[in-house]
Parts: structure tokens; sequence; C-alpha cells
């Protein structure tokens, strides 16, 4: 064999050899693949919650509300309304197709119920009450929520907030100073005491707001451990537990996580396999010592002892 076919060859082992170290120290130290810290997090995780009860559900739930001694369920067309002592159904009423969210005023026993570009009011027992059309051009409607006085709705395609008054009157846009991103029209929202939360979903935040509209703080960082967002769009929906604590439902990787309103994360409260797996995120509410949490056409009650 020639000089110059022997360096060749050796080159070409030195390429293989040094290609081989480079991919596995890649593989080692890269913290964008999930699968290991998945498989970890499954096998050590011990959830502070007990599993109660667990109902059948109609296959597609769009939202999980409670008011009351109620459950509210919406699905693509209906609302369902649920004893909370037994799950027997005690009112179902068609409201229209393409639901998106529905949020409930217990003092005036309304439901406010979403559309692509418009809002519903529903009586408890299924008469409208009255109806609005979006206040923008090509709105996407996306989450909805009340405060005392106003209705406040996500828009996915014009990215910003819209404030209403209960009886429909237009009041504000806002609008993020980071920008909203929003790729999979995942923009929920929620409210307490009188103060706005929004999910910036694609920078992986939560954004809180006075009833002004003024911006107050934001947190949330992409990752994929506990207390960090993963994937396009995390987390896909919040809520809030009696004492102000925001809980929050991931898709991709399901997982129900508890923070303090700080942002300042607490623990993980429900993984992927507690919650029954798939990649969708779950509906998720909190009442007293209760989490209630719709998806794989089940409802399913846990307790979470703190």
């Amino acid at each position: 064999m020639s000089k110059q076919w022997r360096i060749i060859i050796n080159l070409a082992v030195l390429l293989l050899v040094g290609g081989f170290v480079v991919y596995m120290f890649v593989l080692i130290n890269d913290k964008t693949v999930e699968y290991g810290e998945i498989s970890e997090e499954q096998s050590n995780f011990l959830s502070p919650c007990t599993l109660e009860a667990t109902y059948v559900l109609p296959p597609k739930v769009q939202r999980l509300r409670l008011s009351d001694n109620c459950i509210h369920v919406a699905t693509s067309d209906s609302i369902l309304v649920f004893s909370k002592d037994n799950m027997l159904c005690i009112n179902r009423f068609y409201a229209g197709k393409n639901i998106k969210d529905i949020a409930i005023d217990s003092i005036k026993g309304e439901i406010y119920t979403l559309y692509d570009t418009e809002i519903k009011v529903f009586a408890q027992n299924g008469q409208p009450v009255r109806e609005w059309e979006a206040c923008s051009d090509n709105s996407l409607y996306a989450s909805i929520a009340l405060t005392e006085n106003h209705v406040w709705v996500t828009d996915a395609e014009n990215l910003n907030v819209c404030q209403y008054s209960k009886e429909g009157q237009f009041i504000r846009f806002i609008n993020s100073p980071r920008n909203f991103i929003i790729p999979t029209g995942t923009f929920g929202i929620e409210t307490f005491r009188d103060t706005v939360w929004c999910i910036n979903s694609g920078r992986h935040q939560i954004e809180n707001y006075t009833v002004e509209g003024k911006f107050i703080a934001s947190f949330g960082v992409p990752g994929s451990r506990p207390g960090t967002f993963s994937g396009c769009s995390n987390p896909s929906s919040i809520a809030f537990t009696p004492e102000g604590q925001i809980l929050t439902s991931e898709k991709g990787n399901p997982r129900v996580c508890l923070f303090e309103r700080s942002g300042r994360f607490i623990r993980m409260l429900l993984n992927s396999k507690s919650l029954g797996g798939g990649h969708e995120a779950y509906e998720i509410q909190m009442e007293s010592d209760k989490i209630y949490v719709a998806g794989n056409r089940s409802l399913t009650v846990f307790q979470y002892k703190e």
C-alpha cells in the first residue's frame, strides 16, 4: 500500500473517531433533550395529591369551571352543569358552535361563553341574556375571564387583551410591553382579586396587569424541568388556589405545577403519569383542598395535601 493511501485511511479513521467522541459529548451534555429528564421525573416523583374520584365526561372538554355547588363543562357546542356532590348532570343546553371558553358570574348566575369573534351571555337555565361582537377586525378570541365589573378576552390574532364592561361596552386594549407571542393559539387568561393574569405562551411567561391595564410583572423561563416551561407554547392554562397561588397546566409532557404569585416555583403537583398520559394539556380548577382535572374523557378529583 502506498504512503499516500495510508495517510488517507489514517485521516478517515481519525475523523470517524473524532466524530463519535463529539457526538457522545453532545448527547451527554445537551440540555434540550428532554426524554431522560422526563423518565427521571416519572420514576422519582411523589405527588402530594391523592386520587379521590373519577367520572366519565364528553370526549372533548373545551373548558372546566367551578361555581358554588356546580361544575360547568364546555364542549365545542354545549354547556353541561354537574352537581359537585354526585356528578349528576343537572342541566345541559346547546350554546352554539365552536365554543372556545366560558366564565361564570356566580353573583348574577350568568355564564359568559366565548367564540372566535363574539361573546354570548346565558342564564344558568340556558336562556340567552345578551351578546356582542368582537371589537376588532379579524379577531380570534382564545380565552375569557371576569372581574367584578369587567370582562377580559385574549385575542390570538391581534395579539392583545380586550377589556369590556359586563354589558359589552369596549373599554381598552392591553398590549404586553414585551409583545405577546402566541404560536398555537394558547392564550389563557385568569383573574384574582382584581388583578389580571395572562399567558404569553411563546415567551413561556405569565404576565399580570391591573384592572386599568397597567403592566405589573411577569415570570417564567423555558426549560424541561418542573418549574420551567417547554415546547413552543407553554404553559397552556392557569388557575388559582383559594390562597392565590398559581396552578399551571402544560401540554407535550402534561403536568400541573404550583407557583407563588411572585413567580417562585413551589413544586410539581401532578405529572404525566398521575394525570393519565397523552400530550394534550389538562383543564384544571381548584376549590378548597380539591383539584379538579378534566382530560382524556374524564374528570378526576384529587385531594391536595400541602
